[in-house]
């Protein structure tokens, strides 16, 4: 029987007893860790999207989980329409239905391999498969984003070149901005993957060291690590919280300290005197209590970041600011400022980045008592950028500003959305200015580039431009959107010297109710302009233009909606010359009272006749020698040019049938009542 049982033993339970005790422990728990990891990272967020548009300032947000995605589809949906990119379709995503199959799959290989995978080579090809997720959902995203900015709808309203959006990073297209991120779960897989592929042989290091040196070793580590604790408290780049005021923080802070300011209300007003980053926690505020500027940076080289800036003085004599800077190189960056007078001022220094603010003035005054929301004055070598404005005087003034650019930002609701006095060297990119008086003021400045920018629904009747230009030299205009404004460009001094140019190329002026008003002091070039839907296309102020300025270049002039020529060539350019005279226009300088018609159909109805028969024919505001047949850029969502004309021809005859009814039935009536 004792035999039997020692044979027993040796047969049935040992083999496995001892199969166990060679289970690599170290192996086994880094598996088993990173099975849980991708476990939890299943069930977390992986990629997230941000996209700013004009129509959504505050952002549209899109997260993408392994199996799903969640956010403002729908929002984002529509604008890719606009722009002609696929719709988004999580339903029909392979990728996110097989997930969840792939990661059970992985996860119980992890938990079967952490006893049955003993050899090394085995364990190097699971390390590469765990590797293999985050780095397949990269290349996977990436293939998407890329099939997205590839496949473009060719009759969107709005017309792109293929692009490709960056799946880590921020992407640009027009006025369309988005930033994208990998997020929690992507981190937990990259985790795994570390834990599986470095975890053994890191605790295996560990307690060889523990055995060889003991507890002499840990001390070692601890006091290495408590002195390391301490050199860093001391060292100048030490992020220290303020736990008193924000002046006492300052005080103590050496220069070149990181100063954190937990959330909470704090009382101004603060002066930054040293070079220092101040960055708030969970937006704290900074309330000037109403006197004078909230916080005025003096020294170079200070960071401010993440507060809340309000109440300034409400003086308009002093020009209180929610943010001065007179020192140089400062970076002012994810800030809200609300209820001052003015908002940022850079005042006579240079170097700046300002991104991402909030500014309001005090919505209680009257425009006109408000200050600017961003305030250049004396400065050169600064970006504006991805700023949000709205409510003050004027969004972005640049005062004898130099080498300057501002690019995405959104200003709505001001007098002026851009104005510039006596400036040199200025771009202007990708912004977008609406709804305010003017869309852009742009005066006694050179140099200056201006592109991809959107000008609309400026309506006011005081003014309603959505650019004014004024006594400006060497500009150039690309890629512009102008439209639903009162009057869509004025020029007046373009350019003002002789020597300087001024050039409009590839613009879009539509579905304005004038798109130009052009002065008798231009000299400006005209090329691959699209003028679509306009209620007229030129008024003239002081002559004749017909000479004055330059409608093609090397063949080939702009779009008009209403030209009635062809192409028997078929190269994209019309044979007969495109014509605008402008009757109205001209019986308005001989009789000002008829401006009061000027946005009525009898005005359509008048050049529409003038064409037709051409008794009376004014001098031509426009002759384009070399007409092109489609537009360059469009917003086809809005009804066409011929279409509006059309339209408020037959409104001026509907109004004129009853009137002739009339006037031929009283004369039938007075007839047959007319005694013999």
């Amino acid at each position: 029987m004792s035999v039997a049982t020692h044979s027993d033993i040796r047969g049935g339970k040992a083999e496995p007893v001892a199969r166990f005790a060679r289970i690599d422990m170290f192996w086994a728990s880094s598996a088993i860790i990173a099975a849980v990891l991708l476990a939890i990272a299943a069930f977390q967020p992986l990629w997230t999207l941000e996209l700013k548009a004009p129509q959504y300032p505050a952002g549209l947000f899109l997260t993408a989980y392994g199996s799903r995605m969640e956010g403002d589809i729908s929002e984002i949906n529509n604008l890719n329409h606009y722009v002609g990119v696929k719709v988004i379709e999580p339903d029909t995503v392979l990728e996110l239905k097989l997930f969840p199959y792939a990661m059970t799959a992985v996860i119980l290989g992890l938990v079967a391999g952490a006893v049955l995978i003993q050899r090394r080579r085995y364990r190097v090809l699971v390390a590469l498969v765990v590797w293999a997720i985050p780095v397949a959902f990269l290349i996977d995203m990436q293939y998407w984003l890329y099939d997205f900015g590839h496949d473009l709808n060719p009759d969107a309203p709005l017309r792109l070149d293929p692009f490709t959006p960056k799946v880590i990073g921020t992407t640009s297209v027009i006025n369309f901005h988005s930033e994208t991120m990998v997020t929690t779960g992507f981190w937990l897989m990259v985790a795994a993957a570390l834990v599986i592929t470095a975890g053994p042989t890191v605790a295996r290091f560990l307690r060889d060291s523990w055995n060889n040196t003991g507890q002499t070793a840990a001390l070692v580590v601890l006091a290495v690590a408590g002195a390391s604790v301490l050199a860093l408290a001391g060292s100048p780049s030490n992020a220290s919280a303020a736990t008193g005021s924000i002046a006492d923080a300052i005080d103590g802070a050496s220069p070149g300290d990181t100063v954190v300011v937990p959330a909470g209300t704090y009382a101004g007003p603060i002066v930054i005197d040293k070079p220092l980053t101040l960055v708030g926690e969970g937006m704290p505020v900074i309330d000037g209590g109403g006197k004078g500027d909230v916080v005025r940076i003096e020294a170079e080289n200070v960071t401010f970041k993440g507060f809340v800036v309000q109440n300034t003085s409400r003086s308009i004599a002093g020009e209180p600011a929610g943010i001065r800077v007179l020192g140089h190189n400062a970076v002012i960056e994810s800030n809200r400022l609300v209820d001052t007078l003015y908002g940022i001022v850079l005042d006579e220094s240079n170097g700046h980045l300002v991104r991402n603010n909030s500014v309001s003035s005090m919505r209680d005054f009257p425009p006109e008592r408000r200050g600017h929301g961003l305030y250049v004055w004396y400065s050169t070598g600064s970006l504006i950028e991805g700023n949000s404005i709205q409510d003050v005087k004027d969004g972005v003034f640049l005062g004898f500003a130099k080498d300057t650019r501002v690019e995405n930002n959104v200003v709505q609701g001001v007098r002026y959305g851009l104005h510039t006095m006596y400036s040199e060297d200025l771009t202007i990119h990708g912004n977008v200015f609406k709804h305010s008086l003017t869309g852009a003021s742009l005066m006694y400045s050179d140099g200056m580039v201006l592109s991809d920018n959107e000008f609309s629904y400026n309506r006011s009747r005081a003014s309603g431009f959505g650019l004014l230009l004024k006594d400006m030299d060497n500009v150039e205009m690309r890629g512009n959107l102008i439209h639903h404004n009162r009057l869509g460009l004025m020029f007046d001094g373009a350019p003002f010297s002789p020597s300087a140019t001024v050039e409009l190329r590839g613009n879009l002026i539509g579905f304005n109710d004038v798109a130009m008003e052009l002065f008798t002091t231009t000299a400006i070039t005209f090329v691959e302009n699209s003028f679509i839907g306009n209620l007229q296309q030129v008024e003239s102020r002081g002559g004749s233009l017909e000479r004055r300025n330059t409608w093609s270049v090397d063949g080939r002039g702009n779009y008009w909606d209403d030209y009635r020529g062809y192409d028997a060539t078929g190269d994209g350019v019309g044979d007969l010359e495109y014509r605008y005279e402008g009757a109205f226009d001209d019986l308005v300088r001989q009789n000002e009272a008829l401006r009061a018609y000027a946005h009525t159909p009898a005005r359509s109805a008048l050049d529409l006749a003038a064409r037709w028969f051409p008794v009376y024919r004014p001098d031509a505001r426009v002759v384009d020698q070399h007409p092109l047949m489609s537009p360059t850029i469009t917003l086809r969502s809005e009804p066409s040019g011929s279409d509006r004309r059309l339209a408020g021809t037959f409104a001026a005859v509907l109004v004129s049938l009853p009137l002739l009814a009339f006037w031929l039935g009283r004369r039938s009536f007075v007839a047959r009542w007319q005694p013999c």
